[in-house]
């Protein structure tokens, strides 16, 4: 069995980010101050932050974005295209995403020719 390394720096990232979705509804500066711990371990470390957590965390204020309690989402048409758009309600600021159900809009990582090796 193969050791993965930075395990540990991957479970805190992990435990910080459940952390930081629970505390959300009591208290929105505590689950800044997790984003923020969340974006710094993996810095201090060079890791990379899988895309469907970061896409869930303001570029400003590091705070958790859940629909309807921490920002508001939007779909919206520009041109050809779908987008998604989401507000935090802590800081107001807005980050879209594109949306489209023809176009393959993944991240990289998460396709199936980025898989070399699955250890268990």
């Amino acid at each position: 069995m193969k050791k993965v390394q930075f395990n540990d720096s991957f479970q805190r990232i992990n435990y910080l980010y459940q952390i930081s979705k629970l505390i959300i509804n009591k208290n929105t500066a505590l689950s800044s101050y997790y984003g923020n711990l969340i974006i710094n371990v993996a810095k201090k470390n060079v890791l990379k932050i899988h895309p469907d957590i970061k896409r869930q965390i303001c570029k400003k204020c590091r705070c958790i974005l859940i629909h309807n309690v921490s920002g508001k989402m939007k779909l919206k048409q520009k041109k050809k295209s779908k987008i998604i758009e989401w507000a935090c309600n802590t800081c107001g600021t807005k980050r879209t995403f594109p949306a489209n159900n023809n176009k393959d809009h993944r991240v990289w990582v998460e396709k199936p020719e980025a898989v070399v090796e699955v250890i268990n």
